[in-house]
């Protein structure tokens, strides 16, 4: 238990003081010999009445040249009886060195309740530290044995087997999937078959219709998908340049091809209010709307008609 400060200052003073002390407390040791590492409690009683306090140093490391503090003190309570209080002090200690040690006093401080300090010296212990005996009659020196190597097994193996199928596994995967890349093939080398432009097309400018995007005043996303499936279209129809390129250069060498002249009308026409709509803030009628899906409709299917019967 603690005290005050100036408590402690006192208590040192009055350590010093042999003529003060009380020797002979009893203090014992769990065993009085013990081989080498082995541990050993060293262990001291004290019994304080009510109001007193106690103060006990740490022990210094080692205790005793040859003999090593494995666990500091540590003071726990035994008892308490009508306000009195049974302590027990305790101090693991072990040694690596054999021999007979005779360890030091363990020196406390008790504060009474009517102020006077008392100091308890608890007498010193002897320890003895033995080792092994060996029989000499049959004791043998041999040789230091080197390293034994045990031969792999087979659940050792299993996880480095594993590992390396499963990594040339991924890099046969990664290499299939190249050469089906550069060759239009699926993974199994089955060709990939391409949608014909007037599906891939149709299907664009359906879907388009189905979000009714110019029922929300979005004009300007409407125009811009429908110009750009045409555009994708008629570069894989007619083979000419489409994209990032303007709809008066493109519709330039539209009209070079074999298109019906009212149907080049009606798309000239279509990319025009486009270009206005994008550009120009151009507000179309509910009725330009409406049509804009049917004319492009109209265009990939003349045009794709118009293809067949040239195949013909």
């Amino acid at each position: 238990m603690k005290m005050r400060k100036s408590l402690w200052t006192l208590v040192a003073l009055l350590v010093s003081l042999v003529s003060l002390a009380q020797p002979g407390q009893s203090s014992r040791l769990s065993r009085d010999s013990i081989l080498i590492g082995d541990r050993v409690d060293w262990t001291a009683d004290i019994v304080l009445a009510p109001g007193e306090e106690l103060y006990m140093e740490p022990i210094l490391d080692p205790i005793v040249a040859g003999v090593e503090t494995v666990e500091q003190l540590k003071i726990d309570t035994i008892s308490t009886k009508k306000g009195s209080l049974a302590l027990q002090a305790k101090i693991t200690l072990t040694s690596f060195d054999s021999g007979s040690y005779l360890l030091p006093n363990i020196v406390a401080a008790v504060a009474r309740a009517n102020g006077q300090i008392d100091t308890l010296v608890f007498d010193g212990a002897k320890l003895a530290v033995n080792t092994i005996p060996i029989d000499t009659a049959t004791y043998v020196i041999k040789d230091i044995k080197t390293q034994i190597n045990y031969p792999l097994t087979l659940k050792e193996l299993l996880p480095w087997i594993g590992g390396v199928l499963l990594l040339a596994a991924l890099v046969f995967l990664i290499i299939r999937l190249i050469k089906a890349r550069k060759a239009n093939t699926t993974l199994f080398g089955k060709p990939i078959v391409a949608d014909p432009a007037h599906i891939v097309a149709l299907r664009s400018l359906e879907r388009i219709r189905k979000q009714k995007l110019w029922q929300n005043e979005k004009q300007k996303q409407v125009y811009t998908a429908v110009t750009d499936t045409l555009r994708v279209y008629i570069a894989e129809r007619f083979h000419i340049a489409t994209l990032e390129r303007s709809s008066t250069e493109m519709l330039s060498d539209l009209k070079q091809q074999d298109v019906d002249e009212n149907m080049y009308g009606k798309i000239a026409e279509l990319f025009t209010r486009a270009d206005l709509v994008k550009f120009a803030k151009y507000q179309s009628s509910n009725e330009e709307n409406e049509d804009t899906i049917p004319v492009a409709v109209q265009f990939v299917n003349t045009t794709y008609m118009t293809e067949l019967k040239e195949e013909k």
